[in-house]
């Protein structure tokens, strides 16, 4: 409980407000003592969330049990305050936890001042991302002129790809514990620097030999691997629940920006700028730099995190006195949920879906339509242009759906559905269209029908924003990160699946490209959208879980 027994009185709270301040809450004291606390003299309708995202916390409204004050407030004879009553939750799938119930704006600094400094780290996670995945699509672009360069086969193209996955699955789970331990942000500054070294010596270690080729590719997806987890555990301790959607969406939109600006940028790089090294060397560099800038302003920086209340630092104090040990990982709990097997699968298909295509788009559109690089890479950012401009809606449609009385839990089901549901018809529409069309018979039209409908899967898969990607946190704030890590472990064992696999029935099956990439796809999201189903937004007291599954 963040509030002992003593009360702050009405009175207190009427002479806040006379001094035109805002009242955010009830503070411990260390001798015990309960004291009306004020922030800074800001009216709240005033506050804003900075220039890259308008956040209205005129009146702080409660998501899942928070305490809501609300402005202005009715003058009203005084008279004790009641203290705030914890919500308690029966989780689907899990066992009951108490919420918090401390006000956002006690519990974060939701100054203006503050406000800013945190959309600004947000804005410096997005630009991660977009690295991310600059350094994934510049060897789907750039495997084309190295293939005929160096003789590969479609298996070896395959290895090349699978390679990042190899890494990226080793250390999904050490990147949760590690950002879990240490804090998300010097994780993930770690991971922006190793990956991006990877990336720079890739064309040295090509002309080397085709191990040390794969061995590069393997740095770089270990170090990407820790992203994801390291994200979200910096969102998780430095973002109120009431702006959670619209950071996440934030956050993980860059990967799509990423892809997209890959796609634009690494062909004339190749074609004008020397040769296929080149996007190797920049996007490299473009890494180091991100670096320092994440160094200097935000990775030691903590005014933007959520706040220890004085009874939770006595209590945290006590224990470490008394030598109680925080809690081993709850791993029988989270592998006993529903919901964190509904995350897994979802993560599993959404990884299989967009590596697969991400890796093989290229080269498909070349093989199957009959169009040179450049044009392949033109046509390529046609869907990835989709889900940037959805990703725009997709937050507050769900913030406004949340708002007007959709449980969380449907907001997830639903932005689920859309993604995996409509992904599936429109993959299965692209397999029917090559099925029915040989390259020799390809037109304008085929084209058409073929990136018509690439484009609304790819813009329907901006959902999973405010689905998937959203779920740990919704589960437990507490253990985003490393349950992001253990659902990502099985993401990226479906991304060397995808995109070694592909290459491997492309052979098998003569050259089809519906049976080796897009039917495969359209099954597993089929067969997620019905997983999915299971989910509860509900957060899980994990410990509590393991806690009786270790007394029985």
């Amino acid at each position: 409980q963040p509030y002992p027994s003593g009360r702050a009185t009405m009175a207190s709270v009427m002479s806040a407000l006379a001094n035109a301040r805002v009242f955010t809450g009830a503070r411990v004291s260390t001798r015990r003592t309960t004291r009306a606390v004020r922030c800074s003299a800001f009216p709240a309708r005033q506050i804003s969330a900075g220039g890259f995202f308008a956040s209205k916390v005129g009146a702080i409204k409660s998501l899942s049990g928070v305490l809501s004050l609300t402005s202005p407030v009715p003058a009203l004879a005084p008279a004790p305050a009641k203290r705030a009553v914890s919500v308690v939750a029966n989780a689907g799938g899990g066992g009951p936890v108490e919420q918090d119930t401390v006000a956002e704006d006690v519990r974060f600094d939701m100054t203006e001042q503050g406000q800013k400094k945190r959309w600004g780290m947000v804005f410096a996670l997005f630009v991660a991302f977009v690295l991310c995945n600059l350094d994934k699509v510049n060897m789907s672009v750039a495997i084309v002129p190295m293939a005929a360069s160096f003789g590969w086969t479609s298996i070896e193209k395959g290895l090349v790809q699978s390679a990042f996955f190899w890494g990226y699955a080793f250390t999904q789970i050490p990147g949760g514990w590690l950002a879990q331990k240490y804090g998300g942000k010097i994780v993930l500054f770690a991971g922006v620097m190793l990956w991006s070294f990877g990336t720079l010596i890739a064309p040295l270690c090509a002309q080397f030999s085709f191990t040390a080729l794969l061995a590069s590719r393997f740095l770089v997806g270990l170090g990407e691997g820790v992203a994801p987890s390291a994200a979200t555990g910096v969102l998780a301790r430095g973002i109120p629940p009431s702006q959670r959607s619209k950071a996440v969406t934030a956050t993980f939109g860059g990967l799509d920006v990423g892809s997209l600006s890959g796609l634009i940028i690494a062909p004339p790089i190749i074609l004008y700028l020397g040769g296929w090294a080149a996007v190797f060397y920049l996007f490299g560099m473009l890494g180091f730099i991100w670096g320092t800038w994440w160094f200097a302003v935000y990775m030691r920086d903590t005014s933007t995190d959520r706040r220890e209340m004085a009874v939770e630092k006595e209590k945290r104090e006590a224990d470490e006195a008394a030598g109680i040990k925080q809690p081993p990982i709850p791993w029988g709990a989270f592998f006993r949920n529903k919901s964190f097997w509904a995350l897994t699968a979802a993560h599993f298909t959404w990884n299989y879906f967009s590596y697969g295509l991400l890796a093989w788009l290229p080269s498909f559109l070349s093989s199957a339509l009959n169009v040179t690089l450049s044009k392949s890479s033109f046509l390529s950012i046609l869907p990835y242009l989709a889900t940037v401009a959805v990703t725009t809606i997709v937050a507050p449609t769900a913030e406004k759906l949340e708002k007007n009385g959709m449980s969380r839990t449907d907001v997830r089901r639903m932005s689920q559905t859309l993604c995996f549901g409509g992904g599936a018809v429109c993959l299965t529409g692209v397999a029917w269209v090559i099925n029915s069309t040989p390259p020799e018979a390809v037109t304008k039209t085929t084209i058409a029908a073929v990136m018509t409908l690439l484009t609304i899967c790819f813009g329907m898969g901006a959902w999973v924003r405010t689905g998937l990607f959203c779920g740990h946190q919704d589960l437990s704030p507490k253990y985003a990160s490393i349950m992001l890590g253990t659902t990502n472990t099985a993401a990226a064992i479906a991304s060397t699946l995808s995109t070694f696999f592909t290459g491997y029935f492309f052979n098998a099956t003569g050259g089809n490209w519906a049976l080796s990439l897009f039917l495969p796809i359209a099954f597993f999201q089929a067969i997620s959208v019905v997983l999915f189903q299971a989910f509860e937004s509900t957060p899980v007291d994990f410990d509590a879980e393991q806690a009786k599954l270790s007394a029985a």
